[in-house]
């Protein structure tokens, strides 16, 4: 076996076959046997995205299969579950970037530290004549909130005027707390990088499921955004801002994700479940720019696959909408 990726990710493979996944109780049991679909469908792509993220982070592979086999142990246990979906929400994005081809010279350094810190982003990279570039990953459980969303009449996206109790019973709230939970940390672990270097950039990467419109909203609702001056969350010195978040990147993956370890058909033309996408495919990963932040230099939205989320205002799912009614969850919604 001559390809160096490959015969890490067999290397990788007979090590989780005599480790805990598949020796004790783990989600991902079934998905690693080889006498399974599953094997084909996420155990392949599994070791060959850690593989692909290990030949340029040496270390990468180790580290994060060692976190992977932490998420077991207990029967069906449904917070392992969402750790494991947030693992793979990370690698997605690390592994892409870990595969890019970049235009210059690059140095992808995994889960660094600044500054003193003890806190880390995924991953920074580094481009010559064009800077570094701190990237957070981040993938909230929407589990019981898609429960909430498609069997309530009314959703509410953001804090308004509109008072709850008029919608009746039957209302799905903002998930702008976790949001905001997200911010906060992101800019806590990039404020030292910031500090050393003027010039380095940082994106918030959140990986929602196809209802993208919801972290949108909680970002730029005119009535309660987190990035605008109405920002419902504030000190006596008015809203709270997020400098060292440059942007936050929505990727409509975490159904993908779901629907991919449950060995169901993925959709939008998804390969399998740590397919990121190509450029200009579809569904589009949307940039938001924090007014707050500084603008990120071409050749990263261009590895990103970011397309800036004033050019994609001729779909609904891409404009902000505070106030939601349901008229058929299978067809649509009408605001």
């Amino acid at each position: 076996m001559s390809n160096p990726i490959a015969k890490r990710a067999a290397e990788l493979m007979k090590a989780i076959q005599n480790g805990p996944i598949r020796t004790k109780w783990h989600w991902l049991g079934y998905n690693f046997d080889p006498r399974t679909p599953g094997f084909r469908t996420v155990g392949v792509p599994t070791v060959m995205a850690l593989a692909t993220g290990d030949a340029v982070m040496p270390g990468f592979a180790a580290e994060q299969l060692k976190r992977l086999e932490s998420f077991g142990g207990v029967d069906r246990d449904q917070t392992h579950y969402h750790q494991i979906v947030s693992w793979y929400a990370e690698v997605l994005v690390v592994a892409h970037l870990a595969a890019y081809e970049w235009p210059a010279p690059v140095k992808l350094e995994m889960e660094p530290v600044a500054g003193g810190s003890k806190k880390n982003p995924e991953v920074v990279v580094k481009l010559d004549g064009v800077g570094a570039l701190g990237v957070e990953v981040k993938a909230t459980d929407l589990r019981a909130h898609a429960k909430r969303r498609s069997s309530n009449s009314w959703q509410m996206n953001a804090r308004t005027g509109v008072s709850r109790d008029s919608l009746g019973d039957a209302v799905t709230l903002p998930r702008d707390h976790q949001v905001k939970v997200f911010l906060k940390s992101a800019d806590e672990k990039f404020a030292g990088f910031r500090a050393a270097d003027p010039n380095f950039r940082s994106v918030l990467v959140t990986v929602w499921d196809d209802f993208v419109n919801e972290p949108l909203t909680v970002l730029t609702s005119p009535a309660s955004g987190l990035f605008t001056p109405n920002s419902w969350y504030r000190t006596d010195g008015g809203a709270v801002e997020f400098p060292n978040v440059d942007a936050v990147l929505l990727v409509r993956h975490q159904h993908q994700l779901v629907e991919g370890l449950a060995g169901r058909p993925l959709v939008d033309g998804r390969a399998h479940l740590l397919d990121y996408g190509l450029p200009g495919s579809f569904p589009p990963h949307a940039l938001v720019t924090n007014p707050a932040g500084q603008a990120l230099p071409a050749e990263f939205l261009s590895a990103l696959h970011a397309v800036p989320i004033e050019a994609l205002k001729a779909a609904a799912e891409y404009n902000p909408g505070e106030i939601v009614m349901w008229v058929d969850t299978a067809d649509g919604i009408e605001d």
